[in-house]
């Protein structure tokens, strides 16, 4: 039968689930602003009833146990889009870069120097015999090709500074697998009485957050209660066990498991962006400034070395082939042993005597503008043309471009498809970023911290505190009274 020690029982057990329930909430409250903190609730519980004659009679509360408010599906919804966010704000950071070396349009750009370059041989197409206009062509060429350069170099700046930033990124990464890995173990060990682990969880949750922008990790609970990390199709983490990742240099580098020499697939987040950058978009852009200096230093040398001067005749006397008649000095005015942006440079003979630079293909001929002409020309497709129909065959492998496509068009391209794809990476940015804020706030709804809320169940959980102190007060001026009957 129910007893005044019953009574005293149920309200000891209501007293101390309700400062139980107040100490969380206090929890709360003093964490609401501490980042990746997962707000926390007292599960409350009643106790097993009595059965009595009479039917059951209630024994109380317990605390089940104090666990977090978390949502998987939100936590792997906000992981992805902020991975992609990550991924394609890095990219764009990279390729703006890229997009600044070349500076387009600029006074000081590769477009404004080709057309002061083609302006100079025009020049010199006036003048057939002026030593300044010749002076002022090899001046101009060798802007082209200090530009190129100058593009190469710092290209390749970028390039490295980004290996360098994905060796460091690695390692970061495998840091913060350990620390999963042991934070795995950690949670394993103290949930081993079905009692969860909150703050060992959120410390978990938040190293899910920082590898899904590192790499684009997915985290995946497994059978055995314990969370594994997977890098693409690959496991990082499991269990208590963490793979350590490498990155592999080369031309192409990438990114692989220490002992495995296949590659990991599928990386994402900042690293798959950095990987992207180095193996694609740095070597498509130096291929198009390599096609475009192998192109300006085969079109022009193939004009020059058929012209004369009377420096060239000197110089090229040796070249002189009888049965076919006069064949020009030979003097080629680019180096055709380096036909890359990194390499491309004046010929030697150009470099030490701007004399034996040719404006027209007729020997003895100081008059004769022919090839100044048709140098100048190669700044329009209709000069383009005319080299194409000059070479025959040989255009193919020693220009390369499209027909109808001028040196100038092929530049302008290479710039226009840099900023497409600047601005392709800063539209997915946009998006990404988008879907990473609802993303959160959707997540931040389930395990966020609202200081109203908390205020609210404060109140409850305060008169429900109060409630039971009263009725342990009732409870004992019950006992006196049947002492004093006593």
């Amino acid at each position: 039968m129910s007893t005044t020690g019953s009574i005293l029982s149920i309200a000891r057990s209501a007293i101390g689930a309700q400062q139980l329930a107040l100490q969380t909430i206090s929890q709360n409250i003093a964490n609401a602003e501490t980042e990746g903190y997962s707000r926390q609730r007292a599960e409350l519980v009643a106790r097993t009833p009595q059965r009595l004659t009479a039917g059951n009679v209630g024994t109380g509360v317990d605390v089940r146990g104090v666990v977090r408010m978390r949502e998987e599906l939100l936590d792997s919804a906000y992981r992805r889009d902020v991975a992609g966010r990550e991924q394609s704000s890095v990219r764009q950071d990279i390729m703006a870069s890229i997009e600044e070396i070349l500076g387009e349009p600029s006074s000081t750009g590769l477009a404004n120097t080709l057309d002061e370059f083609w302006n100079s041989w025009s020049d010199l197409s006036n003048n057939p015999s002026s030593a300044a206009a010749q002076s002022v062509v090899r001046q101009r060429g060798t802007q082209v090709a200090h530009t190129l350069n100058d593009y190469s170099t710092r290209i390749a700046d970028v390039a490295n500074r980004t290996r360098a930033s994905i060796a460091s990124t690695v390692d970061e990464v495998n840091a913060l697998a350990r620390r999963f890995a042991d934070l795995n173990r950690q949670i394993t060990t103290a949930e081993v009485g079905g009692i969860q682990a909150p703050d060992l969880r959120d410390a978990r949750d938040r190293i899910s957050d920082q590898l899904s922008q590192l790499v684009g990790a997915r985290v995946d609970t497994q059978k055995n209660g314990t969370v594994a990390v997977y890098v693409g199709t690959t496991m990082l983490v499991d269990a208590a066990n963490a793979r350590p990742l490498e990155l592999r240099g080369g031309t192409n580098p990438s990114v692989g498991f220490v002992g495995d020499p296949d590659p990991v697939h599928g990386i994402g987040g900042s690293v798959g962006a950095m990987l992207r950058v180095v193996d694609v978009d740095v070597p498509a852009v130096v291929a198009r400034l390599d096609d475009f200096a192998r192109g300006v230093v085969n079109g022009v040398n193939e004009y020059h070395a058929s012209g004369w001067t009377a420096a060239g005749d000197a110089l090229g006397g040796g070249n002189w082939i009888a049965a076919n008649g006069p064949t020009g000095s030979r003097v080629n005015f680019f180096d055709p042993a380096f036909t890359t942006a990194a390499t491309m440079r004046l010929s030697a003979a150009v470099t030490a005597d701007a004399a034996v630079i040719a404006a027209g293909d007729v020997q003895n001929a100081p008059g004769n503008n022919t090839v100044a002409l048709a140098l100048g020309g190669l700044r329009d497709d209709a000069g383009m043309a005319a080299l194409q129909a000059r070479m025959g065959a040989a255009f193919a492998t020693q220009i390369g471009f499209t027909t109808g496509v001028s040196f100038g068009d092929h530049y302008t391209q290479t710039a226009s498809d840099l900023g497409v794809s600047v601005a392709d990476a800063h539209d997915q940015f946009a998006i990404y970023d988008t879907l990473a804020k609802q993303s959160d706030n959707r997540r931040a709804a389930v395990n966020g911290v609202s200081l109203d809320e908390e205020l609210t169940l404060l109140m409850r959980h305060q008169q429900a505190y109060a409630a039971a102190t009263k009725l342990v007060s009732v409870a004992d001026e019950m006992a006196q009274s049947i002492l004093a009957m006593i």
